[in-house]
């Protein structure tokens, strides 16, 4: 189902799925998988995307989306 989301929203779900862990292993579910795909479409202006909801536009930076799927913030990826 098509959903538009806040920026508040796809940060906290960005978040929340890189650091998911298995509840039997205790692992992250990355781990073993060597990659992880997100695909964010949406206008902007250079070096950010933006994001509509209903009080208006709000953009993030690239570089602060980037810090989400950093090795510090998403260590499963790392390497």
């Amino acid at each position: 189902m098509f959903r538009f989301y806040v920026l508040k929203e796809i940060i906290e779900t960005i978040h929340k799925e890189t650091q998911y862990i298995d509840r039997d292993t205790g692992i992250s579910v990355h781990a073993n998988l060597g990659m992880f795909v997100l695909v964010l479409m949406s206008h902007g202006d250079y070096g950010t995307i933006a994001f509509k909801d209903g009080n208006g536009i709000e953009q993030i930076k690239l570089v602060d989306l980037y810090k989400l799927l950093s090795p510090e913030n998403f260590p499963a990826m790392k390497g």
